[in-house]
């Protein structure tokens, strides 16, 4: 589709510049087929050209050539022919001058050839100053176009050649332009076919994906929650074509009896968000490499829930990078690694810092996330149990 109406729009751009541009073209055209040179001509003019400046010369020299050769009293030919008994009798009294008496009698013979093709040739060639003026303007007009495009003759047939596609092409634009609209409807059609199979299909994922975050959010402390996938649908045409498809889907939300479900992006706090997005994430097998922040996902819960959220944020770790900021041990104690983030005024300004935790300091801070400041053995050890206890 969006190379269809790509096309499209070219040739619209093409049509709104059309009728300048066969002006153009025409004129250029105009120019080089009123000459109308051919492969070759060029030489061509420039040899008749040469003979036409001289023709009065040529025909003088052509017609003395003959005189002297063949139709004088005194040419060539008169003065062979009284010659020839003398070269006859040598050639009998000396064999030895046959051959030459032979080349005599082939030139005396050719003679009269000779002066029938000189005067053949004298007849192509009359001084015409019509002929002559019309050639070396054809040759300056050659010239001049030439130098207007840069090219030599043959550059120059092959430039008219393509501008001669083009204009054809710009004549024919109405005819494309009703093509590309016929393939743009079909290409809708297909298009509308394969989002009424994907809009199926999301009814159905949609459906199952609200089941499931359900089902998970009831383990984290929100039974009455309700969450929705709700496919807005919006009908194809050929301004709203996308790859993922026309319509969107959005998430619904309430987290109170009673009420209706909102959209998530307005309704939801940043608890909530939190642990809606752990659920998502538990259930989605994203392609992993992401990395997650969750923040305020502990609010409200404890005991086995908590528990539960650990493990979920486990599962994510398993394939992404995941970084939760926790005040519950339950949660804290599925982490990798742990960061101690500090909060101090020094001369009224208020600095943050972070500092990574080793063995002994995480068995301190998950003590004292046990217990608060009454720190004594028995929560130090039922802190290290607790740490122990987290899966590999």
């Amino acid at each position: 589709m969006r190379a269809l109406q790509a096309r499209r729009s070219e040739l619209l751009a093409k049509k709104q510049q059309a009728g300048e541009r066969l002006d153009f073209l025409g004129f250029q055209l105009q120019e080089i087929d009123a000459l109308d040179p051919k492969e070759g001509d060029e030489a061509l003019w420039q040899e008749r050209l040469k003979i036409l400046a001289a023709a009065e010369t040529i025909l003088e020299k052509a017609n003395s050539l003959v005189d002297d050769l063949h139709q004088k009293d005194e040419s060539v030919y008169g003065v062979l022919a009284r010659s020839l008994p003398a070269a006859e009798y040598l050639a009998a009294m000396f064999p030895d001058f046959a051959p030459l008496k032979e080349e005599i009698d082939r030139f005396y013979a050719a003679l009269p050839e000779i002066s029938a093709q000189l005067g053949a040739l004298a007849a192509r060639v009359e001084f015409n100053e019509g002929e002559l003026n019309e050639t070396a303007e054809k040759l300056a007009r050659l010239e001049r176009l030439k130098a207007k495009h840069k090219l030599d003759l043959p550059g120059l047939l092959r430039r008219a050649e393509q501008m001669r596609a083009e204009r054809d092409g710009l004549v024919n634009l109405q005819f494309d332009l009703a093509d590309v609209e016929q393939e743009i409807a079909q290409a809708l059609a297909d298009y509308r076919a394969r989002m009424e199979r994907l809009r199926q299909a999301r009814r159905q994922a949609a459906k199952k994906l609200g089941q499931l975050v359900v089902k998970e959010l009831a383990q984290l402390e929100m039974a009455k929650a309700r969450f929705e996938a709700r496919v807005e649908e919006a009908e194809p045409d050929a301004g709203n074509v996308a790859e993922d498809g026309t319509d969107r889907v959005e998430f619904y939300f309430s987290s109170n009896p009673g009420q209706p479900p909102g959209k998530l992006k307005d309704v939801a706090s940043g608890g909530e968000l939190s642990r809606l997005m752990l659920v998502l994430k538990s259930i989605s097998g994203d392609e992993p490499g992401a990395t997650f922040i969750f923040d305020e996902i502990d609010a409200g819960i404890g005991g086995k829930t908590a528990e539960f959220v650990g493990e979920k944020l486990r599962q994510i770790a398993a394939r992404n990078q995941v970084i939760c900021i926790s005040h519950l041990p339950q949660i804290a104690r599925f982490a990798d690694r742990h960061f101690l983030i500090r909060k101090e005024v020094r001369g009224n300004q208020t600095f943050s810092s972070a500092a990574v935790l080793e063995r002994g300091e995480r068995v301190r801070e998950i003590a004292r996330l046990m217990a608060g400041s009454a720190i004594n053995a028995d929560v130090l050890k039922a802190a290290e149990l607790l740490l122990s206890r987290r899966p590999e």
